[in-house]
């Protein structure tokens, strides 16, 4: 990203629980900044932090109405691990350096059906079909994890509850739906001004038998992330 060019539109603040746990001691917080572009890209940054402040996770992409996911970023340095996606015309290319490619840099290449994205990118995908959501229709995305090189459908739907407009994003494939549930969006009602995050978390751990733990947990913003104003940025 040229920085030269870039305007921060919005940073805000989360606090991060453990949905599995009955204590609503926090167990990360982070900081996220959104930066407008030329030509209507919007770029996001995401810093997980410990309880010690020490980084444990970051996130990083760059978006566009037209195209959708331009180029997406993850880090979690406590597990030497990072991997990142450039993105042309429904194809991408992969970079991982894990346990998994052995701390080698392995590349491999994807093909998508329908828009890709992230965790931090869907917000922005949220804003794009805004329109349909609120119609009713539901949305079909390729959700990339990058920390496998892979990509599985999830399909977005909107509902009203008393006090929010509730965006949900869940996996197709049953396996993935039955051991993450869905990943939900709670907005001001009739409004995309995001107050929190209720599912899946992009930090993960290694347990003492070396298998991943992937965390579940509501995300509360100390102030709301009003992505309707990013259509400014867009149009």
């Amino acid at each position: 990203m040229n920085s030269d060019t870039a305007i921060n539109f919005q940073q805000v603040k989360a606090v991060v629980k453990n949905n599995k746990h009955q204590s609503d001691r926090p167990i990360f917080e982070y900081d996220m900044n959104i930066a407008c572009l030329s030509q209507g890209q919007l770029h996001a940054t995401r810093l997980w932090r410990g309880t010690a402040q020490t980084i444990v996770a970051k996130e990083e992409v760059t978006w566009c109405p037209n195209q959708g996911l331009l180029y997406g970023m993850m880090a979690q340095p406590h597990l030497n691990e990072e991997g990142s996606l450039t993105v042309a015309n429904n194809m991408a290319t992969s970079v991982l350096q894990s346990k998994k490619s052995a701390h080698k840099t392995k590349q491999k290449s994807l093909k998508f059906t329908t828009r890709p994205c992230t965790l931090l990118s869907i917000p922005f995908e949220i804003v794009h079909h805004w329109s349909a959501l609120k119609r009713g229709e539901k949305v079909c995305l390729d959700y990339i994890v990058l920390k496998v090189q892979a990509h599985t459908k999830v399909t977005l739907q909107k509902r009203e509850t008393i006090d929010h407009t509730v965006v949900s994003v869940t996996p197709n494939n049953l396996f993935w739906r039955m051991l993450f549930g869905s990943t939900e969006y709670y907005y001001d009602r009739n409004t995309l001004k995001l107050r929190k995050i209720i599912g899946l978390l992009e930090p993960r751990d290694l347990n003492v038998k070396g298998k991943y733990i992937e965390y579940l947990g509501l995300a509360q913003f100390e102030s709301p992330v009003d992505y309707g104003r990013l259509r400014e940025c867009t149009v």
